[in-house]
């Protein structure tokens, strides 16, 4: 499991969770918003590369802990982990980052702390679009739930509800057996997973941004998943500021792989060296 564990001592799922974290720390957190599958341990590679001063914390879907708590939009998700971040750091200078679903997350959780008059100092996305215009929603399949679990889906892997409706349980096995990370999760484990993304998915394909973000944009792009719009076309209406684009050389599901972790790591290690409590 990643460092996410807080060292074998904290619940690996729970909604916020200290990848790393101290009470000796003089700078602010990097706060995590997760992916699709809900879960926030792929960030622990960036320990190596993030000064340690600076506590590094996952935002995970609450479903984990509180499976009744799920929330019907990504504006309410946001909401709540706005609640949850400012429970641990009351003030800004805030940093945030978001990969993919997350960045979506991200991005609305930047918004509303504008709104409060706090400073978001950092708002960092990995590969994450928003929808383009005109797009409709439709029904969630198993494929699409494999997909966003697996990324780019191996040739020998099959699901028979790939067409239709997600099945669990048939999902929650591949979880164990292919997700990157996730194969140590027991069956409960895997199906919350499954579930959780499920969840995501929904509230993702339905999602237009509500409110916009004044401030600068750094965007890390997987040029070996290559996009309809670049970052500065796709987010101009919902981003203020300058929108600053870097290339990370991978694939979008290869960003929190330890080589894509490194590039990142650099990039934001010299971004957060000047904020200092």
């Amino acid at each position: 499991m990643a460092a996410g564990a807080g060292g074998g001592r904290a619940n690996p799922l729970e909604a916020v969770l200290r990848i790393r974290g101290s009470a000796e720390a003089s700078a602010p957190p990097l706060f995590c918003v997760h992916p699709i599958s809900g879960i926030s341990w792929g960030y622990a590679g960036l320990l190596r590369h993030i000064g340690e001063e600076h506590p590094v914390i996952g935002l995970q879907a609450r479903h984990f802990t509180e499976p009744q708590r799920r929330p019907g939009s990504i504006a309410e998700m946001a909401d709540d982990y706005l609640a949850s971040i400012r429970a641990v750091q009351p003030h800004g200078p805030y940093h945030l980052i978001g990969w993919s679903f997350g960045g979506m997350v991200a991005h609305a959780v930047a918004a509303r702390l504008e709104r409060l008059g706090e400073e978001v100092r950092l708002l960092g996305l990995l590969d994450a679009y928003p929808l383009p215009e005109g797009f409709e929603p439709r029904p969630i399949t198993g494929g699409d739930v494999l997909h966003g679990l697996l990324g780019e889906v191996p040739a020998d892997v099959s699901v028979h509800c790939a067409e239709g409706a997600p099945d669990v349980r048939e999902l929650a096995l591949l979880v164990r057996e292919r997700a990157p990370g996730l194969g140590e999760l027991d069956g409960p484990g895997a199906a919350a997973v499954v579930e959780a993304t499920i969840a995501n998915l929904d509230i993702r394909l339905r999602h237009v941004p509500d409110l916009p973000f004044t401030g600068d944009l750094l965007f890390f792009n997987a040029t070996g998943t290559p996009a309809p719009l670049t970052a500065a076309e796709a987010w101009a209406p919902y981003v203020g500021g300058r929108i600053e684009e870097v290339d990370i050389d991978c694939r979008h599901a290869e960003m929190t792989e330890p080589e894509p972790l490194r590039a990142i790591g650099e990039i934001l290690s010299g971004r957060l060296r000047p904020a200092r409590r």
